[in-house]
């Protein structure tokens, strides 16, 4: 038994071999207890390691860097256990050859999932730098968020592969020549994520808004890097390229400070010059006392002599932007116009025509 043991280990006795089993058993569980203490304390660790303030800055430390940390220190526990073995020599160069190869390749698939991690927790952190820097649209965070995390992936499975030996140049030029080809065949899909990006960051209009282009219009649903769903108001769903919203006038009904009101009103022609002018007078002040209207820009005037009506022109720019609310204070001063007509000894026209017999 003694001479089979002394072939895979270099020991003097068992009981000696015994005791280093149990000093490499007892290393690995103090690595794997403080692994579990990191575990339990990290959040204050990264806190006074970082000096970080804000919570959702420590949450994303924590969530990125903990869980790959903690495995990392129980496989260091467990290589200094595997190492503090005294095995024989010809075992002893197979196992540490391996260990440390293990210990290259985990060491570095742990830095590149820390870092995978901390960059899906780059929206977390940046909804606290939006606020300092106007605004950062969260599309083009989530996007680069993304394209970021996949480089990650790329550029850890090149290091992995010359870690064992394998010749990356020759996988990278097949990457370069793969993507040109695509390029080539994506030219559209190219475009549209170009005139994306210019979108996203020069921010014409933002989800939730009001546009029309061309003979579209309607409320910015979704936004991404190859085009803007619009529902219409006819609840219908528009994908519109973003070559195409890039390429043509955008309006923005949304972005206005202000929105004018025109109103014409008909009276008929039996109405007086008197009646007339007590009409402008009462509509215009009744409007100037309504809240949300630009008290400056009220205009009531008897515009012209219509076909068969005295026509009156009433406009007004109001605060109130939004559609319900808008045609809510339209309504109102409509029928505060009904009132007013109503107090005087005339009423509104209708289109009329009147035929004289010839006999």
């Amino acid at each position: 038994m003694f001479n089979w043991f002394s072939s895979l280990f270099l020991i003097e006795s068992i009981q000696n071999l015994l005791v280093k089993i149990v000093i490499s058993a007892g290393l690995f569980c103090a690595f794997y207890f403080a692994s579990n203490l990191f575990n339990k304390y990290s959040p204050n660790i990264f806190k006074f390691i970082f000096h970080i303030k804000k919570e959702n800055i420590q949450k994303a430390f924590v969530h990125s860097f903990t869980n790959p940390i903690v495995y990392f220190i129980r496989f260091l526990g467990l290589w200094c256990a595997i190492n503090y073995i005294p095995f024989n020599n010809s075992i002893s160069f197979f196992i540490i050859s391996f260990m440390n190869k293990a210990f290259k390749v985990l060491l570095i698939v742990f830095v590149s999932i820390s870092a995978k991690n901390f960059v899906s927790n780059v929206p977390v952190i940046f909804d606290n730098i939006q606020s300092k820097f106007g605004g950062l649209n969260t599309t083009i965070i989530r996007f680069f968020s993304n394209l970021a995390k996949s480089l990650i992936i790329i550029f850890t499975f090149v290091i992995i592969l010359n870690e064992f030996g394998y010749d990356v140049s020759g996988v990278i030029t097949g990457l370069g020549l793969s993507g040109l080809t695509f390029a080539l065949a994506a030219q559209d899909t190219a475009s549209n994520f170009f005139s994306g990006l210019v979108i996203l960051t020069d921010k014409p209009f933002e989800i939730g808004d009001w546009i029309s282009v061309g003979s579209m219009e309607g409320i910015v649903e979704e936004m991404n890097f190859r085009s803007c769903r619009i529902r219409t108001f006819d609840n219908a769903l528009i994908a519109v390229p973003n070559n195409k919203l890039s390429s043509d006038s955008v309006t923005n009904w949304t972005k206005m400070n202000m929105r004018k009101t025109n109103i014409v009103i008909g009276l008929v022609y039996t109405t007086s010059k008197e009646t007339l002018q007590s009409i402008c007078s009462d509509i215009k002040s009744n409007i100037e006392k309504m809240d949300g209207i630009k008290t400056d820009s009220v205009l009531v005037r008897f515009d012209k002599f219509s076909s068969s009506s005295l026509d009156i022109k009433i406009s007004y720019n109001s605060y109130l932007i939004p559609l319900s609310e808008h045609t809510a204070l339209k309504e109102k001063v409509q029928f505060m116009i009904m009132d007013v007509v109503s107090k005087y000894d005339t009423d509104f026209a209708f289109n009329s025509m009147t035929i004289y017999n010839g006999q």
